[in-house]
């Protein structure tokens, strides 16, 4: 679990990633990032309803929020939304993990 500091979750604060953020992608997962103040990190995650059902969805994000929460203490600051694709839903820990370390290196928000 994400501690609260850390985590994206007003409407507002989304809606401003995305108005304002640049986008970076892999086959299954989509990153919109912006920079932020000294060492803040905060990350919100959305999975559509064409990724699956509820506990479809859940899965793929819980798996992207243990990848992010592993990453966190090596991630400069930044607000990010991590977007889930269809493809998501099949792929496992490991790849979806490789995947966001990849976006994160395409986007330089790791130290």
């Amino acid at each position: 679990m994400l501690s609260k500091a850390n985590r994206l979750n007003k409407h507002g604060s989304f809606a401003y990633v995305y108005r304002k953020g640049k986008r970076v992608s892999e086959p299954d997962v989509v990153l919109i990032f912006t920079a932020a103040p000294a060492h803040s990190v905060r990350v919100g995650f959305s999975v559509s309803n064409k990724v699956g059902k509820a506990v479809v969805r859940n899965k793929v994000k819980r798996r992207l929020r243990s990848a992010v929460q592993a990453r966190i203490p090596s991630m400069r600051g930044c607000q990010a939304i991590v977007l889930a694709k269809p493809g998501a839903a099949d792929k496992s820990f490991e790849t979806l993990s490789c995947e966001l370390e990849r976006l994160l290196y395409k986007a330089e928000l790791l130290k």
